[in-house]
């Protein structure tokens, strides 16, 4: 997917200025899919020069004339084709899950900070979902008459919420193993040496 293409599927529902798509990306996609304001407004010049929409200068009384992005039929054409392409392989990269895998080359005091801020960053995840992201599944679905749309706007964030609980579900689990292995190994002269020869490996 590309931010072209977010951008298109954006501008079906009405059209927007920069600001506005942002603020769409911030309040809807985000947790999915993200782009920074010179980001947007930089694609947004490309797909103008490309056909795939135009600009239009609206004045303000007593504010500076703001520019709204409107989708043409080339860019409907391209946002339908993207559509029915085969999708892309998911991005497996996860530097987390790197220092997972090398852990037990890792202090596990700081292997249990790894994966507590892991918890801590996917449990507020969680939290939003829930209290910000479905309210703006309504008021999205109010504000560009698309109610049909927000049926499937909620399968995204129920991806999103199930992807999170998995994860925390996923740390609390590591966290105890790692909890029960420190307490185990507080008594076992083998491992303490093992642990100082780690230290000592990297001094």
């Amino acid at each position: 997917m590309s931010l072209q293409h977010a951008l298109l599927g954006l501008l079906n529902y009405r059209p927007a200025t920069g600001y506005q798509l942002k603020a769409a990306f911030k309040e809807s996609i985000y947790f999915f899919w993200n782009a920074t304001l010179p980001q947007i407004y930089r694609t947004l010049n490309q797909m103008e020069k490309k056909g795939w929409l135009i600009a239009m200068i609206e004045p303000q009384e007593g504010k500076p004339n703001r520019k709204v992005y409107k989708l043409t039929e080339n860019g409907l054409k391209e946002f339908q084709r993207w559509l029915g392409e085969p999708s892309e392989v998911p991005q497996r990269k996860n530097p987390m899950m790197l220092k997972i895998f090398f852990g037990n080359q890792m202090d596990r005091d700081q292997f249990a900070i790894h994966l507590q801020k892991m918890h801590e960053y996917y449990a507020n995840l969680l939290e939003k979902y829930e209290k910000e992201v479905k309210p703006v599944i309504q008021r999205y679905a109010t504000l560009t008459g698309a109610s049909d749309d927000a049926r499937y706007w909620a399968f995204t964030l129920e991806f999103g919420r199930m992807h999170a609980e998995m994860v925390t579900e996923w740390c609390n689990k590591l966290l105890k193993a790692v909890n029960r292995e420190k307490s185990s190994s507080k008594n076992n002269p083998h491992e303490k040496a093992r642990e100082y020869k780690k230290r000592r490996t990297r001094i």
